[in-house]
């Protein structure tokens, strides 16, 4: 008996055994690499001069006071490459600013109103912002723009820092209120239309997730300016109505498409699978790197990479679909593996694996951008409303013959009008209706009669 036991014992060991080292073996050989796969996400020439490139002037909004704002942000690019190219750890000298006061937010405040009330104690507080007002003049000057990402990405990479453009937007906005308020409604135009043609401008030339992002809030913050100048200034602003169209014209598809923004998102994902078991600890002090290396038996690394591939790229694709088909084209796209749903315990499962757990869900940021495209034919709407004169009581019929130009993107029918409220208004996504913005109630952007 216990000699039958023995070998029992024996065999089922060896049956294990040999079922591990089947699920080594099937593993032991990757995939080749698809060359498309290989390309995707590689860092892109700038067709730009340099010197005509507003990218820079908008990064060096957050050099140190007193440096050439300019020279600083391109040092921090040549510190990039030169990072990457001699694969060192990059050099980040600590740069400390003076704390500035929190100027009104035209997403959460009515900026003309605060203007009013607060008149003096803006006036003083804008004193702090002199330097990054004159930073910003020169950056609204230019009249091209191209996000840089010419070097290869690195994990710990330092992310191009968009702070101090987000500053200096708030006092710039603030000015204007303050201009508009006191009287000077040509000077006020004036410096509104160089603030959205310089959003506009950011927002076709940024190609990386965070750059759309950066671009989409900093857009979506003078759209809510306008429709605050609109909803209390209509009066005076109303001879002027031909000018506020041009500032808030459709938006051109190039400022709307995110295929590429998923190329940089498909290279940061990239760095994480190239050595998925490997834990590289924080430095201490200065005490050498700890590298700690797990089994990669059950990765393929081509195999992952090429499946990520489809998925970005298929994303990508995806994005490009007007709001209307946006959803149908989303479902389109490939799911991200699943063993647990699949059963498919034996292929690559490390690769799946580090798939569930990295990839987030990036429909949410077309959904904003598609947010953005729909308020902006809103105020575009609310606009021609007032170059005709329109009251309340002609609004209905106003929109429903308005040009297909103001439609709600997410159904390409007219905007809802609200006699109760006297309200335009077209929906938004969850992820917009989270950040509370002034102009957002019941799940719909509205701009105010």
């Amino acid at each position: 008996m216990k000699k039958t036991l023995k070998w029992a014992v024996i065999a089922v060991i060896v049956l294990v055994m040999l079922a591990l080292a089947a699920w080594i073996g099937w593993n032991a050989f990757d995939d080749t690499l698809d060359p498309r796969a290989a390309a995707y996400g590689a860092p892109r020439t700038v067709s730009m001069p340099a010197a005509e490139n507003g990218h820079y002037a908008a990064l060096g909004m957050s050099a140190p006071e007193g440096v050439d704002a300019i020279h600083h942000a391109r040092a921090w690019f040549d510190e990039r490459r030169a990072a990457a190219r001699e694969n060192r750890d990059e050099d980040r000298p600590l740069i400390e600013r003076e704390p500035r006061p929190r100027l009104c937010d035209t997403t959460q405040v009515l900026c003309t109103v605060e203007a009013r009330e607060k008149r003096d104690m803006l006036t003083a507080q804008l004193n702090a912002f002199r330097e990054d007002l004159a930073r910003y003049e020169k950056l609204l000057a230019y009249t091209r723009y191209e996000e840089v990402m010419d070097y290869e990405l690195r994990n710990g990479m330092q992310l191009p820092p968009y702070g101090g453009v987000l500053d200096g937007q708030r006092a710039y906005l603030t000015r204007i209120a303050l201009t508009m308020n006191a009287g000077r409604i040509e000077d006020a135009l004036t410096m509104l239309g160089r603030e959205m043609a310089a959003r506009r401008l950011m927002l076709e030339g940024s190609h990386t997730l965070l750059g759309k992002m950066i671009a989409t809030s900093l857009y979506l913050r003078g759209l809510a300016f306008a429709a605050d100048l609109l909803q209390h200034k209509a009066a005076e602003l109303k001879p002027h109505a031909a000018r506020l169209a041009v500032m808030v014209q459709p938006l051109d598809r190039a400022a709307l498409k995110l295929d590429r923004a998923f190329e940089t998102e498909f290279a940061w994902l990239v760095l994480g699978i190239q050595d998925p078991m490997r834990v590289r600890s924080a430095r201490l002090d200065d005490s050498p790197y700890l590298e700690v290396y797990g089994s990669t038996l059950f990765y393929k690394k081509n195999a992952t990479r090429n499946t990520l591939y489809e998925i970005f790229s298929a994303m990508g694709a995806a994005s490009l679909a007007p709001a209307s088909h946006f959803p149908d084209a989303w479902r389109k796209v490939p799911a991200v593996p699943r063993f647990s749903e699949y059963g498919d315990f034996f292929d690559n499962p490390a690769g799946k694996m580090m798939m569930n757990i990295a990839m987030p869900s990036y429909d949410s940021f077309v959904r904003r951008i598609h947010d953005l495209d729909a308020f902006n034919r809103l105020v575009g709407l609310r606009i021609e409303m007032l170059a005709a004169d329109v009251s309340a009581a002609g609004a209905q019929v106003f929109v429903e013959k308005s040009a297909a130009r103001f439609y709600d993107p997410h159904s390409a029918k007219p905007v809802m009008w609200d006699a109760a409220s006297k309200r335009l208004s077209v929906p938004v996504s969850e992820d917009t209706v989270k950040r509370k913005y002034i102009f957002i109630d019941k799940g719909r952007a509205f701009a105010q009669l």
